[in-house]
């Protein structure tokens, strides 16, 4: 973050490596805007890099080593759910607080009353649509933190990811639907690994022999 508490620097990377040097300011009268400036907005992270995948369609890899908490956003415009048998890569909406830009009370606790629709990536160039599920023998190495960006009823929102762990390069990154989605929609959760580009194994836990769920 700049001096300017409503200014930003573009959290994306150059395909070699270099961090974008674009100040990204609010869109709609945001407190904290989708921290990507209008070009990566289009194309995307650099250092990321979207696959074709035989089972999933697509998958998302990482072009180089990327650190533990490594930040990505999510983005996609505001708008109403699809049904379950329609495809879908929204994720729900739940805007921060206009005053703070937080998703959290005084307490730190999070805020989830607040539900303000999905927040569609289609025609956008958000790449963490393509990130798979990990799979039964498989495990997350990225998750969502429950920032949002954006404001209430508005056109365009996103919401903070960071990588878990280091990534090294052709790796996939996956986060975790949740049980819930898959039954939905009544498809089978399947290892999404492949042998170029492969996902994290599932760790077993110590005394047991089956591994811990995600």
């Amino acid at each position: 973050r700049l001096s300017d508490k409503s200014s930003f620097q573009c959290w994306a990377h150059s395909r070699s490596g270099k961090r974008c040097s674009k100040i990204v300011k609010p869109r709609e009268g945001e407190c904290i805007p989708v921290p990507y400036c209008n070009v990566h907005l289009k194309s995307g992270d650099g250092a990321l890099r979207v696959i074709r995948h035989p089972i999933a369609g697509k998958c998302l890899v990482a072009r180089f080593p990327l650190p533990p908490n490594y930040r990505i956003a999510f983005h996609g415009k505001r708008g109403k759910c699809r049904p379950c048998d329609k495809e879908d890569r929204a994720i729900s909406f739940y805007p921060p607080n206009p005053q703070t830009g937080k998703n959290r009370n005084r307490d730190g606790k999070i805020i989830t009353n607040n539900y303000n629709g999905v927040l569609n990536p289609d025609q956008t160039g958000d790449l963490i649509q393509y990130a798979s599920c990990p799979g039964p023998n498989e495990r997350q190495n990225m998750r969502s933190t429950f920032q949002y960006w954006g404001k209430r009823n508005g056109t365009y929102g996103g919401l903070e990811f960071l990588t878990l762990e280091e990534i090294p390069a052709n790796t996939q990154l996956c986060h975790w639907y949740g049980s819930g989605w898959w039954s939905a929609r009544g498809i089978k959760r399947v290892n999404v690994g492949l042998g170029k580009y492969p996902a994290p194994k599932r760790i077993p836990s110590k005394g047991n022999e089956q591994d811990h769920e995600i």
